[in-house]
């Protein structure tokens, strides 16, 4: 990936600071682990539960992509981040399923298929991008993703919603929020041992 430098010239390769590399390096870990558990309470069929008579999983590309999107919005304080994903990632589950809901009601009117699906997805997609400037917290790019997703599997979009939006909220707790967690225990860790060290020096 490219980085663009104040003068505005690009870079191919960047220089991270040590500080940095050992948060990333704390951070894999803590992603590598869950996803060894994830893989073992999978396997073992402990990702099922029932709650308010719902029956709900935990759906690996939606608790995993989180912490992937969660690491893309590099303008944002970990804070925000943390927000963006869980709010824009669950609005976009939702207007997929709104979507979804809408084709089926208007092929029931007698639309054909590509009709009733361009309506309710030029709205969608068209709120997404226009109201982002207004409202960034629940119209972001991680709703867009989550929206696109979300597709894949039309067929079952709506049985499998209240999943999609479960495993997105233990993601977002489970993952980003242990991740912010541990970058800012780290940070703050060493910008004391930093100061600690400058005031010896001065000494």
């Amino acid at each position: 990936m490219s980085h663009e430098t104040n003068n505005g010239k690009f870079k191919l390769l960047h220089k991270p600071t040590k500080t940095k590399m050992q948060v990333l390096s704390l951070v894999f870990i803590w992603i590598a682990i869950w996803n060894v558990i994830y893989q073992y309470l999978h396997g073992a069929g402990l990702l099922h539960f029932e709650i308010g008579g719902i029956s709900l999983a935990v759906e690996n590309w939606a608790f995993f992509a989180a912490v992937t999107l969660f690491f893309m919005q590099e303008e944002l304080s970990y804070k925000d981040r943390f927000w963006h994903t869980l709010c824009g990632g669950t609005v976009g589950l939702l207007l997929a399923g709104g979507v979804v809901a809408t084709v089926h009601l208007l092929m029931g009117k007698g639309l054909d298929h590509a009709t009733a699906a361009s309506i309710p997805l030029v709205i969608v997609v068209g709120a997404l991008i226009l109201l982002h400037p207004y409202i960034p917290l629940f119209f972001n790019i991680v709703g867009f993703i989550y929206l696109i997703v979300a597709f894949v599997k039309s067929d079952v979009m709506l049985q499998n919603l209240p999943t999609y939006i479960f495993s997105l909220v233990l993601g977002s707790i489970i993952l980003n929020l242990g991740c912010s967690v541990i970058i800012t225990t780290f940070t703050k860790h060493a910008q004391k041992k930093a100061l600690a060290k400058a005031a010896a020096e001065a000494k």
